[in-house]
């Protein structure tokens, strides 16, 4: 079992709590229907529940992602849910930087489970 410092488990959290509140800043615009998220929406050619179908699936894989029996399972499936935000950016060509910023998420979200996870550990060999 690998054991990890003191000050490396307080940075982990500390990822894990700046990503959370992004996240849940991201949510919380999508199940209110903020205007850019409504703009974003009409532009992709979402239907009109879409935003709110996955503000809501986000903010479940948010709160499973501070509950230690979930935690494993909700950082994958939030990495899944960046995922489709990296394919969503390529394919409707935004700017580069929303690609990059989508994947940089998805590196904090395990960056601040890592730590405290062993089975995120076990999963890549670890």
């Amino acid at each position: 079992m690998t054991t990890f410092s003191a000050a490396s488990t307080r940075i982990s959290i500390a990822l894990a709590v700046l990503v959370t509140a992004f996240l849940s800043f991201d949510f919380l615009i999508h199940l209110a229907l903020e205007s850019h998220v409504v703009a974003a929406n009409e532009k992709f050619g979402a239907p009109d529940w879409f935003p709110q179908l996955c503000g809501a699936i986000l903010g479940c894989l948010v709160i499973g992602y501070w509950v230690p029996a979930t935690r494993a399972m909700a950082t994958v499936l939030i990495t899944a849910y960046l995922g489709g935000a990296v394919a969503t950016n390529l394919i409707t060509e935004q700017p580069a930087f929303n690609v990059f910023f989508a994947i940089l998420t998805a590196v904090l979200v395990w960056a601040g489970a890592w730590t405290r996870d062993a089975r995120l550990r076990a999963l890549v060999g670890w």
